[in-house]
């Protein structure tokens, strides 16, 4: 094999795949990468077993060939090279890659493409195509509330549901759950999942590096199958096994009836409950919040801190303090896009809903704390 190509481009094909590589594993030839030539392109390749990340660099094929290499030497040897170059690399038939720029010479170890695990290829004949943007929104939006407790396997990802045209996700922690739902499934589809937060955080990561916004028009190709989720943007493709065992009834944490509805201007309520919560315990603290007349208190203490402020909300009846922990309040207001939310309440140990004002399918609910 014999390719010719740009440092930067070399570099940003590299660090694409790299999310998939092994930190923790007993098979050595998952921290190798797999570049090969495949119609006049290069791909490089990189799997875990559970994920793999598949993407095409442009380059000058001299000639065709493939082989593994280390990725984490490789990949520090390209940022020592100087920008704006042109890097030779060649394999010899030992298999030690050559890799030349400008005056520099580098020799490296490959091994074979055979000792490497084979990627499932992406079924484009069962996918469907989304827009890429709205499908990144509904993740951001979701996966934040989602268990990083492996004890807890069903709930490490984000549950998929398509019925009818209608694409929902919903993530959960326990004590918390986001749910958001959007007209973006055809409606022959229908399925039920777990996506692992894994490939979702790679998929996020793919469009900030594409620089894909909410309202873009750009598509990708989502691929479910029993087994696998795959997703195909531009040149890169991601695949990765789902989670098993089944998702609990979260339909049932949503509450139904709201007792209390309160409708408070979202960014002055995510402030101040940044400000309490530098006041509540360290972890597992508590922000009270105080519905009066006409105002929404929002207290915190903890040994040797205070705090007090209020909101000016539509509220004429009876006083009613719940207590919840700031960073579940944080998350859900960071995700809320309108100038206002709403908070749907019925008792102090009831989960509390919110949802934002003009926005009907996206909502947050939150269990409350023991005060």
């Amino acid at each position: 094999m014999k390719i010719h190509c740009s440092k930067e481009v070399l570099s940003q094909g590299v660090q694409t795949i790299q999310s998939a590589l092994s930190a923790r594993t007993t098979l050595p030839i998952l921290l190798n990468f797999l570049m090969e030539t495949e119609n006049s392109k290069v791909k490089v390749v990189s799997t875990d077993l559970e994920m793999g990340v598949k993407h095409y660099i442009g380059a000058e094929v001299e000639s065709d060939g493939s082989i593994t290499i280390p990725a984490k030497k490789f990949s520090d040897i390209l940022h020592s090279l100087p920008d704006g170059q042109d890097v030779e690399l060649s394999v010899d038939a030992g298999g030690k890659v050559q890799l030349k720029c400008g005056r520099s010479r580098f020799g490296i170890i490959g091994a074979p493409k055979s000792e490497y695990p084979i990627l499932p290829e992406f079924n484009k004949q069962n996918a469907f195509e989304a827009p890429a943007g709205l499908m990144g929104e509904m993740v951001r939006k979701t996966i934040f509330a989602a268990s990083s407790d492996e004890t807890r396997h069903v709930l490490n990802g984000v549950f998929w549901s398509a019925k009818k045209g209608v694409l929902e996700m919903v993530a959960t922690d326990g004590r918390r759950l986001a749910v958001m739902a959007k007209k973006i499934a055809p409606k022959d589809k229908d399925f039920q999942v777990i996506v692992p937060t894994k490939i979702l955080s790679e998929l996020l990561r793919l469009l900030t590096t594409f620089e894909i916004k909410p309202d873009s028009t750009q598509k990708m190709l989502v691929g479910v199958t029993e087994n696998q989720v795959a997703f195909q943007l531009k040149d890169t493709t991601l695949l990765s096994r789902l989670v098993g065992g089944s998702f609990p009834h979260y339909e049932q944490v949503i509450p139904s009836k709201k007792d209390i509805i309160v409708t408070v201007d979202t960014k002055e309520l995510l402030a101040v409950t940044k400000r309490a919560s530098l006041c509540a315990v360290d972890r597992g603290g508590s922000v009270k919040y105080t519905l009066r007349k006409g105002a929404l208190q929002i207290a915190a203490s903890s040994q040797n801190l205070e705090f007090n402020d209020e909101l000016p909300v539509d509220y004429s009846g009876e006083e009613f303090q719940v207590a919840f922990n700031p960073q579940f309040v944080s998350d859900a207001l960071r995700h809320v896009d309108t100038a206002t939310v709403s908070l749907g309440l019925t008792t102090p140990v009831n989960p509390a809903l919110v949802e934002p004002v003009g926005e009907a399918d996206y909502k947050f609910v939150v269990m409350p704390m023991r005060i």
